[in-house]
C-alpha cells in the first residue's frame, strides 16, 4: 500500500470511528468500559485471508470468522474480537496498526463494531 493509499484509507477510518462513537454515546455508552469489539477485514485470497488471520490472533485477537464471502468466492472475511474499550478501537494507533497489517497481508481493514 502506498503511503498515500494508506493516509486515505487512514482517514475514513477516522471519520468511521467519530461517527461511531457519537452513535454510541448517543445510546449511552461508556466508551471507556470494555467490551466486545468485531474487527471486519476483507482478503482477496484463502491463504491471504489464513496469514492474516494468524497474525491477528498472535496480537491476541479472537478469530471469530474466515470463510468466502457470500456474494463473491473471490474474496475472504476474516472477522476478529476483542474486548477492549469503543475508545482503544477507535483510536488512531490501533487503526492505523490494522490498516498496515492488513497491508502486508494483501487484506483490506474494513473497520469494526460493537452491539449495543
Amino acid at each position: 500500500m502506498s503511503d498515500e493509499a494508506m493516509a486515505t484509507a487512514f482517514h475514513k477510518h477516522q471519520q468511521r470511528n467519530h461517527l461511531i462513537k457519537l452513535n454510541l454515546r448517543q445510546k449511552g455508552v461508556n466508551l471507556d468500559e470494555p467490551c466486545p469489539i468485531d474487527f471486519h477485514f476483507w482478503a482477496w485470497s484463502q491463504r491471504d485471508a489464513a496469514v492474516l488471520a494468524r497474525s491477528l490472533y498472535q496480537m491476541g485477537f479472537l478469530i471469530r470468522l474466515l470463510a468466502p464471502a457470500e456474494n463473491d468466492p473471490d474474496r475472504w472475511s476474516v472477522e476478529a474480537g476483542a474486548k477492549i474499550p469503543p475508545i482503544q478501537a477507535a483510536g488512531d494507533e490501533l487503526t492505523e496498526k490494522l490498516i498496515r497489517l492488513a497491508a502486508e497481508q494483501g487484506s483490506d481493514f474494513d473497520g469494526w463494531g460493537t452491539s449495543v
